[in-house]
């Protein structure tokens, strides 16, 4: 993988329902960390809910006071990996094996050279071609056994869930310019903070669009925002790349393909009075407010396929509701948003 034209390696990350051999979240990352181990379960517990059990290698890496007590919180059974354990362990390792032969082989052989690209080439590879096919231990597809399967999904209060996991920082405000820096980054906060000593909260994998400040004792201050110190405004958004590869590029192309029947599947005259608020229109609209180009094209594949659930979860969904969802997001990215989409969706509820 090239990263500013230093080749490093990567690792992959996922979790995997022992039930059904479904891969609820995968990635691929640059580093190793708990971090990483966070930002994955965040993922899954954003579409799936969490789990009643949660079986985690036995590193170091995997062993920490907040994994538990988030684990404790959402009532969920944290298990380590004892030594010399096949299984369920085992189930992840095999999937290690199958991804090397039939995904990583192609990503060897071809030019997928950004993280993203990769990304977007695995989620398609899940949906496409491992998701369907028919596993030798279960005799059915992954997916079919985990949606004939799934009786409930247990949904997640991700603000608490996250509150567990936020990176914290103490960092002095600078006093000319009214900002705090981390990795290189400048976050303008409020002026009357110049001079002060502050704890800077944040998640590591979010967009790092923006931080919360607090005081040395945990009263909240208000938020900082990024902005290009040297000239005073917001960092412009990179534009992703484009991957090129046969076999990989094919399969994600038809993810897409499979993505865009699904949107455009919809019997209209069965239940329009349901859903007068088209998916399409809906991803639409996120783009816009997420200041992205395009509609489809503005999303990876696997994050068209987290709308999707989260569409066909929300019947009531319309305009407003998202764009009070949006705004209402502490960080604007699809977890965020999708979690203030439920919540907003459940007062209706309610009321």
């Amino acid at each position: 993988m090239l990263v500013d034209g230093e080749a490093l390696p990567t690792n992959l990350c996922l979790f995997i329902d022992c039930y059904s051999r479904y891969v609820v979240e995968g990635r691929y990352y640059l580093k190793q960390t708990l971090d990483i181990l966070i930002d994955s379960l965040i993922r899954a517990w954003t579409i799936h809910g969490s789990p009643k059990e949660l079986y985690l290698d036995n590193a170091k890496v995997y062993h920490s006071d907040a994994m538990r007590s988030a684990c404790y919180n959402l009532g969920i059974k944290l298990i380590h990996r004892p030594p010399r354990d096949p299984a369920p362990g085992g189930l992840v390792e095999r999937f290690f094996g199958t991804s090397q032969t039939q995904f990583e082989s192609e990503v060897r052989s071809g030019d997928i050279i950004t993280l993203d690209a990769i990304n977007q080439a695995f989620s398609a590879y899940l949906a496409v071609v491992y998701h369907a096919r028919i596993h030798s231990e279960t005799n059915q597809s992954p997916k079919q056994r985990y949606d004939e399967g799934l009786t409930v999904i247990r949904h997640v209060d991700m603000d608490a869930a996250l509150a567990f996991f936020m990176k914290r920082i103490p960092r002095t405000v600078d006093r000319t310019f009214a900002d705090v820096r981390i990795d290189n980054r400048f976050y303008r906060v409020d002026p009357k903070l110049r001079g002060d000593k502050v704890e800077v909260r944040y998640d590591p994998y979010g967009d790092l669009k923006k931080v919360l400040i607090y005081s040395a004792n945990g009263e909240y201050l208000g938020s900082g925002n990024l902005y290009l110190r040297d000239q005073g405004a917001e960092t412009p958004a990179a534009s992703p790349s484009k991957p090129k590869h046969n076999y990989l590029d094919l399969i994600t192309q038809k993810h897409k393909s499979i993505l865009q029947a699904q949107a455009k599947g919809i019997d209209y005259h069965q239940i329009i009075s349901e859903r007068p608020w088209p998916f399409m229109a809906f991803v639409q609209k996120l783009a816009l407010l997420m200041g992205h180009k395009g509609s489809l094209s503005a999303f990876s594949s696997h994050e068209l396929e987290s709308l999707k659930k989260c569409y066909n979860r929300i019947p009531a969904l319309n305009e407003s509701l998202l764009t009070e969802a949006f705004q209402n997001a502490s960080v604007k990215t699809l977890p965020y948003i999708i979690r203030e989409l439920q919540i907003a969706y459940s007062k209706k509820e309610v009321s």
